[in-house]
């Protein structure tokens, strides 16, 4: 007997397992027109099973496992009936028909959020119903805004459904960080040269200053008297040994909050530039045109900019290195040798940047290029009137 009533209870399983084949029930939302429509039935892919369906709104072919429908009432039925070599099962799926969507719960996947940082819906796990219309929410505001202080706030963000002129909306309060302090303590140079020996910094200085010297004596000779050419230290060698130091509040690359400290320190500069104006017609030092050529070069490394957190997801450290030229050529006037000069010059210029990140960010080039014209007025050497037009430009980062 017990074999028996086991026979039949595994016959039920089976029969119960095999008779879900409708699918589970659907909620749609309502279209303009009651245009809405979905698919009920679950695919099989048999072709030695048949079925039939019957329900008041089926579309196209009703003799397939997965069919289309077009429902229009709050509540409809609909019945599947499958033929196969075990026999004719029956199964049911209801379809319901709602006049509205609403957005039933929104949470954020982040901790916390830098002022400045973009928001988007991807980062919230977001539940509507009927279900299925999660891609359909917006967010606003689309940045995160903290105007309250270093300390952060909870900012409140709208999500926002709309489907055929029916509207849900959310209000949700997230962390918002707001990092750009003023409080910034400067020390000049010479207080951490003499506090700190900064013997090696102090070096480098040294040798600059060394080499500005050379410049310097070498300027007679670079600028003879009566020569078309000049050469010039432009901007001079310079050595910066100051200190910056910026408390922070950050939300950390894993979104999690912590103290800093942001570091600025020292900067190396060089640069110099060439330039001749060689008169073509006229009489030279009175009245002349001219032909005009200007070369100029400058490097730059620094300053080295740092954060130092409590966190060590939140650490960084930079070093930028900085190259830029410039090249232009043209005619202008002159009178009365450099009482008053009028040029117009083709100029072309590029910059490159590398930045070395050892830890926290990745290590990036940029390169930029510019064509411009340049139209410049000159008086007495040093009031000058410049306009420039830039005609072509292009820049690019390469990150490492």
């Amino acid at each position: 007997m017990k074999r028996i009533y086991s026979i039949l209870l595994l016959l039920a399983i089976a029969w119960g397992v095999q008779a879900q084949f409708a699918g589970p029930d659907k909620h749609v939302v309502r279209e303009v027109g009651n245009t809405q429509s979905t698919t009920i039935g679950v695919a099989d892919g048999s072709s030695e099973v048949c079925y039939v369906w019957t329900g008041s709104h089926i579309v196209g072919n009703a003799n397939q496992a997965v069919i289309t429908i077009n429902p229009r009432d709050e509540a409809e039925r609909y019945v599947v009936k499958r033929i196969s070599q075990f026999g004719v099962e029956e199964d049911e799926v209801w379809v319901f028909v709602e006049d509205s969507v609403e957005i039933r719960s929104v949470k954020a996947k982040y901790n916390c959020y830098n002022s400045g940082d973009e928001i988007s819906t991807s980062q919230f796990e977001i539940t509507t119903y009927p279900e299925g219309y999660e891609n359909l929410v917006t967010v606003s505001p689309a940045v995160a805004q903290n105007n309250a202080g270093f300390s952060g706030e909870n900012v409140e963000l709208t999500f926002t459904l709309e489907k055929d002129g029916h509207r849900s909306t959310k209000k949700v309060n997230v962390k918002v960080i707001n990092s750009d302090l003023t409080v910034t303590q400067g020390l000049p140079a010479e207080l951490l040269s003499s506090k700190n020996r900064l013997e090696n910094m102090g070096k480098v200085k040294e040798a600059l200053q060394k080499l500005k010297s050379t410049t310097d004596q070498m300027s007679f000779i670079r600028n003879m008297p009566g020569s078309p050419c000049s050469w010039s230290d432009d901007p001079p060698a310079q050595a910066s040994l100051a200190l910056s130091i910026t408390p922070k509040k950050l939300c950390c690359s894993d979104h999690t909050e912590s103290w800093a400290l942001q570091v600025q320190f020292g900067q190396l500069s060089y640069g110099s530039s060439f330039g001749c104006r060689v008169p073509f017609y006229g009489i030279p030092h009175v009245a002349s045109a001219d032909l005009v050529c200007n070369f100029g070069a400058s490097v730059a490394v620094g300053p080295i900019d740092g954060i130092l957190a409590l966190n060590s997801n939140c650490n960084q450290l930079c070093i930028p290195v900085t190259l830029s030229l410039f090249l232009n050529g043209g005619v202008g006037v002159a009178l009365g040798g450099k009482i008053l000069t009028a040029d117009l010059l083709l100029q072309g210029s590029a910059m490159g940047q590398a930045s070395w990140c050892p830890f926290g960010t990745s290590n990036n080039v940029k390169i930029g290029a510019t064509l411009s014209v340049i139209g410049q007025v000159t008086l007495a050497s040093c009031i000058t009137y410049s306009i420039e037009k830039p005609i072509a430009t292009i820049s690019k980062t390469i990150n490492l």
